[in-house]
């Protein structure tokens, strides 16, 4: 009896220091958009690394966090040929990349994720769960694609939770016992009450709560006012971050003081990770001064958005934000005697570090790329105003 009584003094005492006494802290990636034009599969799929070589140059990141959240805006289905724009999809290959460069949660909620109906949502969910990626958005049902992905990292309790505003194929009733996307309409006030209940009830489970709704109008810098409210309800609602996407542009990242004085941090749109939308490389120069406003410009760019969670006496607090920007290139290669398409994703640090007149096919990089990029970062330092931290 005193053994045990003993053993128990000693977990209560550990319980205490490690949860009471000292902070517990974790760093945490988010990151917009991981899209698959058809062009940029092809190239992925002629690379040694395949799909990986669209995260390789910018992964160390996301190995030396302790948490990465992206949005997956494709479809996945082994079984189906490789597309793009207007309906995605990937081979499972996509899903051992994201695995192998340390993305761990995925929001499979948005306008893409019924592009093919919902059986090919079935095989999505099937591969993601064969590598144990933790994902929220849609499920086997309604119910299930309702509910938040709760873990835990270095103690801090977290829940995610995923949803569209919409999807570009109808989800009706009839298929409610099948595969099922959690869309909640902006414009549906009852929809979207239960959806903040279903915060508030996943809250009191956990220590840190994440949401992600995709929604807006796409291609602006500015979110619509619709969009500001809902997101700042959701925070009134128990969320600590909200993580936003679908414009495929940049837009603002805010600290949101709630009524009851919690400091939460919302993210309007985090663009695009990785996508095929930076078609305009190609033709620029130093004399197309339109490109440097373009939309195939602004597309091209985005962020990591990285911040620290500290928990101290089971209170949380979200600390030091920050962001690193990023910025996909277009470039054109040789493949079976072809010209072909390569794109990749690079820290816009790692562009404006790069001295050679000609790279990625580039006579005068230093006019057809790194004036337009070193543009870029300032607008982009404007709109976010958050620290801009080196990828190291």
């Amino acid at each position: 009896m005193k053994k045990i009584i003993f053993y128990l003094f000693i977990f209560i005492l550990i319980f205490i220091v490690n949860h009471i006494v000292f902070p517990i802290k974790i760093t945490i990636s988010a990151i917009g958009d991981i899209m698959m034009h058809y062009e940029q599969q092809k190239y992925a799929l002629t690379q040694k690394d395949n799909y990986l070589s669209l995260f390789e140059p910018t992964n160390k990141v996301f190995l030396n966090d302790d948490l990465t959240i992206a949005n997956l805006e494709t479809v996945i289905c082994d079984k189906l040929p490789i597309n793009g724009y207007p309906v995605f999809n990937a081979k499972s290959l996509l899903l051992d990349a994201i695995k192998k460069s340390g993305i761990e949660v995925l929001s499979i909620a948005n306008n893409h994720t019924l592009d093919y109906g919902p059986k090919i949502v079935k095989t999505t969910i099937d591969e993601i769960k064969k590598r144990k990626i933790l994902f929220s958005g849609a499920g086997y049902n309604k119910e299930d694609s309702f509910k938040p992905v709760i873990f835990s990292v270095k103690g801090i309790f977290v829940a995610f939770i995923s949803a569209t505003w919409s999807s570009n194929n109808k989800q009706t009733q009839d298929n409610i016992n099948n595969t099922y996307v959690n869309i909640i309409p902006m414009d549906n006030k009852k929809i979207i009450n239960e959806f903040c209940e279903k915060i508030k009830e996943t809250k009191l489970k956990v220590d840190l709560l994440i949401v992600s709704y995709h929604c807006g109008n796409e291609y602006t810098t500015i979110p619509i006012k619709e969009k500001e409210n809902i997101l700042k309800l959701f925070a009134e609602s128990g969320a600590d971050i909200v993580l936003s996407h679908h414009p495929h542009f940049l837009q603002k990242v805010e600290y949101y003081i709630t009524k009851d004085n919690r400091k939460t941090l919302i993210a309007f749109s985090l663009g695009n990770f990785v996508s095929g939308q930076s078609r305009f490389i190609p033709v620029i120069n130093s004399k197309k001064k339109w490109v440097y406003e373009s939309t195939l410009t602004k597309t091209a760019e985005s962020i990591i958005l990285q911040f620290d969670v500290l928990k101290l006496k089971n209170k949380i607090s979200i600390i030091n934000t920050r962001i690193i920007p990023v910025f996909n290139i277009c470039f054109t290669y040789n493949y079976n005697n072809k010209k072909e398409i390569g794109y990749k994703t690079l820290f816009i640090e790692d562009i404006l570090k790069i001295n050679q007149k000609k790279i990625f096919g580039y006579y005068d990089f230093e006019n057809s790329v790194k004036k337009v990029v070193s543009y870029r970062l300032n607008k982009i330092k404007k709109l976010i105003q958050m620290p801009v931290m080196s990828p190291d």
